[in-house]
């Protein structure tokens, strides 16, 4: 078993956490994992983009560690507002999901960090250590592997669809009709359908369920734990 070396965690009084999870269990292992294992000194729990707003107004971590996948509101949308309010907050996205589309959000928004879930614990304290005390950004290593099999990708979406392309995506592959995505969208079915067929032919589909498929496989589509599914949001909001 590869032995890796920590470094030495702060003391509680040290730089200040906020977790924001919607699932009790996992949030409570997150903030315990922070305060006995690595010392650091967790001043904020939310389980939704709500109350993590409603809190900040009253405490400022140092860094934030958001789920994605909140009941309420897209993580990173959430994170991108607490950017506008907070600049100098350091935020890191955590996410079950690692999908090509979720790290390319994240990636694009400018956020400080994203660890997958399934990576071992002490990514947690390497990514916060990173963006707190070293200033820089910080992606687990599967992450990173995603992201260098996209950027080789001659095909990936990133290269081949437009920014209004990614807009109308993650709602046609929800398996919409092209008449609700332009009602949605404040467009006529006619230019869903024409956008529709031309991000088919880019991505080589042949039927809606491929592209159904493709949308859920890579992240335009994000499955919740209560088995609801939602649009993944495009563009990030601008965080000037």
């Amino acid at each position: 078993m590869e032995v890796r070396n920590v470094p030495t965690p702060p003391t509680a009084t040290g730089p200040r956490i906020g977790i924001v999870e919607d699932q009790a269990l996992v949030l409570s292992l997150l903030a315990d994992l922070c305060r006995h294992r690595f010392g650091w000194n967790v001043v904020l729990c939310a389980k939704s983009a709500t109350e993590a707003t409603e809190k900040l107004k009253t405490v400022k971590p140092d860094a934030m560690l958001v789920d994605i996948n909140l009941p309420d509101e897209d993580g990173i949308t959430l994170s991108l507002g607490i950017k506008r309010a907070h600049p100098s907050m350091r935020i890191i996205v955590l996410s079950a999901e690692c999908t090509e589309y979720t790290i390319y959000r994240v990636k694009q928004s400018g956020l400080d960090g994203y660890v997958d879930k399934n990576s071992d614990p002490d990514f947690i304290q390497d990514a916060l250590l990173t963006v707190i005390r070293d200033g820089r950004t910080f992606f687990s290593p599967v992450v990173r592997e995603i992201e260098r099999v996209r950027a080789a990708d001659s095909l990936a979406f990133s290269k081949i669809l437009s920014d209004r392309e990614h807009d109308l995506l993650p709602h046609i592959g929800m398996g919409l009709s092209d008449q609700k995505v332009g009602e949605l969208k404040g467009i006529s079915s006619e230019t869903v359908r024409k956008h529709r067929e031309n991000i088919m032919r880019k991505l080589g589909l042949s039927s809606i369920s491929e592209l159904v498929h493709y949308c859920i496989e890579k992240g335009f589509v994000q499955t919740r734990p209560n088995g609801d599914v939602r649009p993944a949001q495009w563009p990030p909001p601008n965080s000037s």
